[in-house]
């Protein structure tokens, strides 16, 4: 297998922004955006001590890592290779903690995307967010795995009440707390002009999606995109670490 199959046709125009907010002493979000790979990636962590902050960092680290590894092998990018980045980034961030006894408890959200040929794979673990922006239209390919949203699902709570829950940042699932993770895998195709956002939690309080693809259609340069969407939701609410990942695809 050659590297062109992990090349793309489309020209790519990546960006991101991250900030702390107006209430957090410290930015527990980390991201990563790699064009040579192709792998952009967006991590919320949790837990005290500033472990958060650590658990995110060790998720994209091991990410970026392992798939490095699987492009120098020249083998194709697959959902398998994107799961088992993940797994690894879980028992990582799970020896860390058994290492450092003031980071137990810690863990992340994950939310990957990889670009190759004409195709987009997606790993997601969490309740950060990976959208589509495509012909005019704007599509969540993630869902949300905290407690509330698993009750929408399952129709024991309404979308209106899961709004104003207590517990609605609680997640059900997210790497680090335990040995086996269940991560959502998606592959899709990709088409030129397609805009893929990827977010912390942080951002969706102060912008939805119709503020997303405005935002966006008025800021047509990726990077100055993720900034226009991370102060936007700033300014309407902030209380939680923003992070946004803008990747474009341009005819090439």
């Amino acid at each position: 297998m050659s590297e062109n199959a992990w090349s793309t046709p489309f020209e790519i125009d990546a960006g991101v922004h991250s900030i702390i907010g107006k209430v957090r002493d410290h930015n527990e979000d980390a991201y990563l955006v790699n064009l040579a790979l192709g792998l952009y990636a967006v991590a919320d962590g949790l837990g005290g001590h500033q472990a958060g902050e650590h658990a995110s960092s060790l998720a994209v680290q091991v990410l970026g890592a392992q798939l490095g590894r699987v492009h120098e092998l020249g083998v194709a990018p697959s959902l398998d290779s994107l799961l088992e980045a993940f797994d690894r980034a879980n028992l990582r961030i799970l020896e860390d903690a058994d290492a450092h006894p003031e980071r137990q408890g810690m863990g992340t959200t994950l939310t990957a995307v990889l670009i190759y040929g004409r195709r987009l794979l997606l790993a997601h673990v969490g309740d950060s967010r990976a959208w589509r922006i495509r012909d005019g239209q704007i599509e969540q390919l993630t869902r949300d795995h905290t407690i509330v949203e698993e009750q929408v699902r399952g129709g024991a709570l309404s979308t209106e009440d899961a709004r104003h829950h207590p517990m609605r940042h609680i997640l059900s699932r997210c790497l680090g707390i335990r040995d086996e993770i269940e991560v959502d895998l998606v592959e899709a195709d990709v088409s030129v002009d397609d805009i893929y956002v990827l977010v912390s939690d942080g951002l969706t309080p102060g912008c939805g999606p119709e503020d997303m693809m405005a935002l966006i259609r008025e800021n047509p340069v990726a990077e100055q995109a993720a900034r226009v969407l991370v102060s936007h939701a700033c300014e309407r609410d902030g209380q939680d670490n923003i992070t946004a990942v803008v990747v474009a695809c341009r005819e090439g």
